[in-house]
């Protein structure tokens, strides 16, 4: 997402008291303020932020330090939780991230005097988060409605190819924020833009000297400063992926770097590199050799069989239920594949590349691939930084099968939804790597079969057979899979509304399918008013609410996987009643066939039909789609609502 696309910065005008950033110099006028002036319904907001991320010599190795200071206003209850700080960052055993908290206080008025509580030394703690993540965090004291409260924080980095990203916007306004970053001439960084506001940048050239080999260096270096002022809070829209792809931001990728033997290194794009520091490292290359600890459990079970397909559907079906996920996210193993393997738990590298081990031993082509989910954001450069997920690829001819054994209810070519975010990266051996698409392109299908029995009280009674195949079967085995049945009915009756569900019956045994069946009874959905019965053609399941509702759409539409509802209704209608009227046939279709709806109606004897498809035939469009989108979303809606209307004869 390079430079996408600039919408006209709307300046407001906005009177504020005299803003000094230096930190302890928090003013009485700004405890005093009750609220937002632009946004009266913040909770929070940020009153100043600045970075500044520079360059200095440890140990005669480049390291990249960048230093945050924050002032937040707290207006309401809500607004508490910006007092719990957190700051993640990338760990290794050895010369990983490093983070600390040098101040942290909280400001309040009390009795018309400034009154301060400061951080405790020693009250900040870490969260290990995968295993090669951790998050610093700290919890103010003594926040409250009115408080303003600030902090410091300072992170340090050995890895020069990853320069930490900057964003400007965040859920709550922001007054003021400033960016800095100071870039040694030696280093070589493309620059990557997100600009959906206006950034206001000064760049100077300034001459610098630091000391290396006991010997002094002096170099030019360029200072970049960007800011911007009365920034509105970040507001996410339906179906999208993740709000941080959106947000304002500033990234660097590392394009070439010149050491202090004029040695240049090229960088950019450089997935060799990449493929290189992963295979050399014993977390990840040493892993995927490891045979011995398995060698004897898959040599039972492939024994005779000489199909690759078998061979792969039994080793992954071997290792999803051998193998039990941690919910660690992370590219390095943490204890090891033998470790995991011998205590059936590990993160996904662990259980990936285990499971890429086995299958290479089983005589298969397959190899890792490197990706980050859809909670961490899309990938905008090559480095190993930017991606948190492993999983495994099997190569036959020039396509490639998709596996990720951390999902109980995945299947070969269906990864969990979690993975799927654009591209990933194939890594091979021999240094070399091909990108590898991750979004599906199947159509999952949702097929309703419904017979039932209209009562001259308005009453419906009946039979529900439900098919889910594909992704909307996966979904529905991760929520419904391991309950009990009453717990099933439960849930079915409160997602519906108005129903009661006796005799459930839940069938999951083939791969990519699940079925439920039960019998219904309904007693909201069909009005008897004097001789007339006006019914809903589609029970339950008629939709009510537009779910697209914005005014305008600036950010893509993300609706996972493309999708298909199949609606297939057969009611008996009471004796002594006859059809007066049926809603008419239609067939919609929005722009580019993104969205397309079908809704029929027939009779015969004492019998109404009735069937109902809609399709998302993609699962991303972008915005210029969503005016088409929201319109036929409208025209549908408008359609489920009209009713059957049976006459008294």
């Amino acid at each position: 997402m390079r430079n996408i696309f600039t919408l006209l910065f709307v300046s407001f005008a906005c009177t504020v008291f005299a803003r000094d950033f230096r930190l302890s110099k928090v003013s009485k006028e700004e405890l005093m303020e009750k609220e937002h002036p632009l946004d009266p319904s913040a909770d929070a907001a940020i009153l100043y932020k600045k970075g500044n991320t520079h360059f200095k010599i440890d140990n005669d190795n480049w390291v990249i330090i960048t230093e945050v200071e924050v002032r937040l206003k707290v207006y309401t209850k809500k607004g508490y939780k910006y007092g719990n700080v957190e700051v993640p960052y990338y760990y290794k055993r050895v010369n990983g991230e490093s983070v600390t908290f040098e101040e942290a206080s909280t400001y309040n008025l009390v009795n018309g005097e400034i009154e301060k509580t400061s951080l405790k030394k020693g009250d900040d703690h870490t969260d290990e988060v995968s295993s090669t993540r951790r998050v610093k965090k700290i919890m103010l004291q003594d926040v409250k409605e009115g408080s303003v409260i600030e902090y410091k924080y300072v992170v340090k980095s050995p890895y020069i190819h990853s320069f930490p990203d900057w964003y400007f916007q965040e859920k709550i306004p922001v007054n003021y924020i400033e960016y800095t970053v100071n870039i040694p001439q030696l280093f070589t960084y493309n620059r990557i833009l997100n600009p959906y506001y206006e950034l206001k940048e000064d760049a100077e050239v300034n001459r610098k000297s630091l000391y290396a080999r006991s010997a002094k260096i002096t170099f030019q270096e360029i200072k970049q400063t960007y800011s911007i002022e009365n920034l509105p809070a970040f507001k996410t829209e339906s179906y999208i992926d993740n709000p941080d792809n959106y947000r304002l931001y500033v990234k660097h990728e590392l394009a070439s770097f010149r050491d202090l033997d004029e040695k240049e290194t090229k960088y950019s794009n450089n997935w060799e590199s990449v493929a290189k520091t992963l295979y050399d490292d014993d977390d990840f290359g040493s892993e995927i050799k490891k045979t011995s600890y398995f060698k004897d459990d898959i040599d039972a079970l492939i024994n005779g069989v000489n199909d690759n397909d078998k061979k792969l559907t039994i080793v992954f079906n071997y290792v999803k239920e051998r193998m039990s996920w941690n919910e660690k996210h992370g590219l390095y193993c943490s204890d090891g594949v033998k470790k995991a393997y011998d205590e059936r738990s590990g993160n996904c590298a662990e259980i990936n590349l285990m499971l890429t081990a086995m299958l290479r031993y089983a005589g298969l082509n397959a190899n890792p691939v490197v990706l980050s989910t859809k909670d961490n954001g899309l990938a905008t450069y090559a480095s190993i930084y930017s991606y948190d997920f492993v999983i495994c690829a099997v190569e036959v001819n020039d396509k490639q099968i998709l596996l990720d054994a951390t999902e109980p209810f995945s299947s070969p070519d269906m990864l969990p939804v979690r993975d799927l975010n654009a591209s990933g990266w194939l890594l091979r051996d021999n240094n070399t790597w091909k990108e590898v698409k991750l979004n599906t392109e199947k159509l999952s299908k949702e097929m309703v079969f419904v017979s039932a029995q209209l009562s001259a009280d308005g009453t419906v009674s009946g039979k529900m057979n439900c098919k889910y195949s594909d992704y909307d079967a996966m979904m529905y085995k991760m929520y419904f899979d391991n309950i009990p049945n009453d717990k099933h009915m439960d849930e079915l009756e409160s997602s519906m509304g108005d129903i009661e569900i006796s005799d459930l019956e839940y069938k999951a045994d083939t791969e990519n399918e699940a079925q439920v069946s039960y019998n219904f009874k309904s007693v909201g959905h069909a009005e008897v008013v004097g001789d007339m019965i006006y019914l809903s053609p589609l029970l339950f399941h008629t939709e009510t609410e537009n779910s697209f509702n914005e005014e305008k759409r600036l950010y893509s539409l993300d609706f996972v996987y493309p999708s298909q509802v199949r609606y297939n209704f057969v009611f008996a209608i009471p004796e002594g009643y006859a059809i007066e009227s049926m809603p008419e046939a239609t067939r919609l279709s929005s722009v580019d066939g993104i969205t397309d709806f079908t809704f029929r109606l027939s009779s015969s004897g004492n019998q109404i039909q009735v069937l109902c498809i809609s399709t998302q035939n993609y699962s991303t469009v972008g915005p210029e789609y969503y005016d088409s989108i929201k319109e036929m979303e409208g025209l549908t809606l408008k359609k489920q609502a009209e009713k059957i209307v049976l006459k008294k004869i």
